[in-house]
């Protein structure tokens, strides 16, 4: 008589195991990811084509505070374009970005000289590529984070190449929609340098974002930057204002 073998019994899968845990990934459980809300949270501040007014305000360490009112021009993820409207002495002043590459036109010298993402931009609190190149998903990796907070979403992004200001950024959402709320950026030292509000969401057309910007210097105390979005127009501009040539005319 031969024995018969007791047959095992099934393993469950890996994906099963994670499921009766009720610790589903978040693509499983029919949350966003965080590569899918860091998507969102961009399109919402940058969408691929717009023109905007903008009013930029500096406040110095000395008490000084200087009024700058901009035109702006973006197409695609890396074609920025700032004109400075006002005041008399910064009119006419522009910034181009094209793919890496970012300029600052020089109406009295009739130039353009060549500038870094990390440098100031105007000589406020926000970097060049805080204002010029505003794609999270091409220069940072995100990881959900804990934010604390009901109803909100922390993504914690660490940079992918150095053409960005900061090593590492934490960037709070609303969960129901990505609205941006607030950022924190580090230096790779992990040294605290700004920290940034969203404030008064507004409809521009159909686009819903944040109309105010208020960035704080946490190394200078008294500096700050503000960014008031007065107009904004999901529109396409044209190719030819994105060229050098184009730049003081």
């Amino acid at each position: 008589m031969t024995r018969k073998h007791k047959e095992e019994p099934m393993r469950p899968s890996l994906s099963a195991l994670i499921l009766t845990l009720g610790v589903a990934s978040p693509s499983l459980a029919g949350e966003p990811t965080a590569d899918e809300l860091l998507r969102r949270a961009t399109a919402i501040l940058a969408p691929e084509e717009f023109d905007a007014q903008i009013t930029f305000t500096t406040h110095k360490a000395s008490g000084e505070v200087k009024h700058f009112a901009i035109q702006m021009w973006k197409k695609g993820a890396d074609r920025t374009r700032f004109k400075f409207l006002s005041p008399a002495d910064d009119r006419d002043m522009e910034v181009l970005r094209v793919g890496d590459e970012m300029w600052n036109y020089l109406p009295n010298l009739k130039r353009s000289l060549r500038v870094s993402p990390k440098q100031e931009f105007h000589g406020g609190d926000f970097s060049n590529a805080d204002v010029l190149r505003v794609d999270l998903p091409r220069d940072y990796s995100p990881v959900l984070g804990r934010a604390g907070v009901p109803g909100e979403q922390l993504l914690e992004l660490t940079a992918k190449n150095d053409q960005v200001a900061y090593y590492r950024v934490r960037l709070w959402v609303r969960a129901k929609d990505a609205m941006p709320l607030r950022e924190e950026f580090y230096s790779r030292a992990g040294k605290l340098l700004r920290k940034l509000e969203f404030a008064a969401p507004k409809a521009y057309g159909r686009l819903v974002r944040p109309s105010r910007y208020v960035m704080q210097n946490m190394l200078v105390a008294a500096r700050s930057t503000e960014m008031e979005w007065t107009a904004m127009r999901v529109a396409r501009p044209d190719d030819g204002l994105f060229l050098m040539a184009s730049l003081g005319r």
